[in-house]
Order: C-alpha cells, then structure tokens, then sequence
C-alpha cells in the first residue's frame, strides 16, 4: 500500500513539474534592446516587456493575432521608387520592432507666409518608445496618426517663412520640425495633459520641395485643345484665354516675378524685361483680333507672301516713284 502510495506521489509531483515547465516554456518571453512585447488583460494594456519575463499572471497575454492594432508605417520602397507599408508588429509572435526606422509620407501641400504652394518630399527618423506603448496600444490607426503629426510639423515651420526665406532655411525647418514633434510627445503623454503621445522617439528629419507650375497651369486647363478639335472647343478655348486678361497674375505670381529679378545684373533684367514686353504685346494683339477690334492681316493675304510678289511691289514702287527716284509731279 505505501508503494502505490508513492507511486501515486511520485507521478503527481511528476505531472506537476511538467504542467509547470510547458507553462514556462509558453509563457516566456525574452525582450531585447531592439524588440519587445505587449501585454494586456481584461482591463487592456498592462504593460511593455524588458529582459526575460515569464507570464505568471493567467490573465496576462501577449497582445497579438487578428485584433491586435496595426502598428505599421509608410515607408519608402526602394525597388520602385515608391512608397509601400512596413509593419512593426509580427501579428504572428506578438514581436515588436525597437529599432530606428524612416517614414515617407506621400508627398503634401504646405503654404509659405506669402501664400506660395510648394510640394513637400518628407523624411522622419523615428523609433518606437517602449516605456509608452500604452499609447500604441490605444491608437487604432498608427499610420495615419504619424504621418498626420509628420506633415502638421512640416505645414506649420514652412507656413512660419516666406518662399525666398525657405530656401535658405531648410535646415532650420528639418530642425524645427523635430522640435514640435519631440514637445508633441511630451505634453502628450500622461493623463489629463493636451493632446495624445505617439509612443515614438523621433531622430531626425529631412525634407525636399518643388512649386507647382501656377503660371500656366490655369491657361492649361482651360485653353489647350489638340490637334483634331472641333470649332466649338476652339472658339471656347480662345473665349477661355480672353476671360485671363493680358496679364492675369494673381498677388503670388507676381511675388515669383519679383524673385526672379532680385539680385539680378542689369543686363539680365534688361533682357527679362524686354521679353515681357514682347510678350505682353503678343498677348494684347490676340485679346484685340479675338474680340473684333483688331484685324490682323498675314502676309500671304497682303500679296507679299513669295519673291515673286515681293519683286512687284518693289517694281510698283519704283514705277510710282519715276526714274529719278521721285514722286511724278515733284
């Protein structure tokens, strides 16, 4: 009886060891400098993993599977130029990703302080903040809500400068930007405080720009016609063109002009300057023959299209002039 006793003993004390180790062994994370997990409970998030930790509490859990948020960014992919998504989180393990990464939003409109448009390229340096991905955890959309704080930054350090100041201060712009994102993250992550932390740590930023066309862009979408256009789209494209005016620059392009003059020569302003007239005078020349107060004539309908032509007049001239070269009657 005291053997099958013991038995009994042994084997339970067996059972128990092993349900303990396999609870272990499912149980244990190992969380390292460049990755780690979240946990969360009934309550939701609990806390973010560091070193190894086995899951003693039952309640706990590794967050991870199809309900789990996306934790993901838009980044630049380097086969085509393109843009594509990187997920930060293995939906699988439950394995987040510490390490320094850059986001690219698509390209975005910002408005300088002269109401110049210009078309910003960004570059964001960042990585995930273990001691606050409480944050991550709550935000449904991590994606959009970077690249929304990525391009506010942006908008407001370019709106802050003029379009001739923002040349020269694209390193005072990158700069500023980290700032305002840096102090976004600070009033943002406790309770009770203005806005909402990300969770990230931001590095660097970097960032390029180019101005949309406004010149012509207006004139092209309304007054270019192809070649096999009926004389409806041609008699409205020319309405269209008269509707611009000689010069129909709004307050912005004339700013452009006046940058394009600025510590210019002389001679290169002279040279400027005299296109413009020449093209001012084309544009008041087809605004008057459009609207019927003009009639431009060619030189084919004046009889002087060819050098046959051109010899009779001269010869008309000279036979009106006589043969010393004067008026008859002079």
């Amino acid at each position: 009886m005291t053997a099958v006793l013991v038995i009994v003993g042994v084997t339970l004390v067996a059972l128990i060891i092993a349900a303990a180790l396999f609870y272990i062994i499912t149980r244990y994370f190992e969380a390292r400098y460049d990755r780690t997990y979240m946990t969360h409970d009934e309550r939701g998030f609990k806390r973010a993993l560091a070193g190894k930790v086995v899951l003693w509490d039952y309640e706990e859990a590794v967050v991870k599977g199809p309900t789990a948020p996306h934790i993901e960014f838009v980044a630049l992919d380097p086969a085509t130029g393109g843009r594509r998504t990187v997920k930060l989180m293995d939906p699988r393990t439950g394995a987040i990703n510490l390490r320094p990464q850059y986001c690219a939003p698509l390209p975005f409109e910002a408005v300088t302080a002269d109401s110049h448009k210009v078309i910003v390229e960004a570059r964001v340096q960042f990585s995930l903040n273990r001691d606050l991905l409480k944050h991550v955890y709550e935000i449904q959309e991590f994606s959009l809500a970077l690249d929304t704080r990525i391009q506010s930054a942006f908008r407001s350090e370019i709106g802050k400068r003029k379009d001739e100041e923002l040349r020269g201060a694209l390193h005072d712009v990158e700069r500023g930007v980290i700032e305002q994102l840096r102090r976004a993250e600070e009033e943002g992550d406790e309770a009770g405080e203005p806005g909402m932390a990300l969770g990230v740590r931001f590095h660097t930023s970097a960032f390029t720009y180019t101005q949309p066309d406004e010149f012509a862009a207006p004139a092209m979408a309304g007054a270019i016609v192809g070649p096999g256009a009926t004389p409806e789209q041609q008699v409205a494209a020319r309405a269209f063109a008269r509707a611009q005016g000689v010069l129909a620059l709004r307050p912005q392009q004339i700013d452009q002009l006046a940058d394009v003059f600025k510590d210019r020569d002389p001679a290169s302003t002279a040279a400027i300057l005299s296109l413009m007239d020449m093209q001012t005078r084309q544009n008041i020349a087809e605004a008057l023959a459009a609207s019927g107060q003009l009639v431009v004539l060619t030189a084919q309908e004046l009889g002087l299209f060819g050098a046959a032509a051109q010899r009779d007049a001269v010869s008309r001239s000279r036979a009106q002039l006589g043969p010393n070269g004067a008026a008859p009657g002079a």
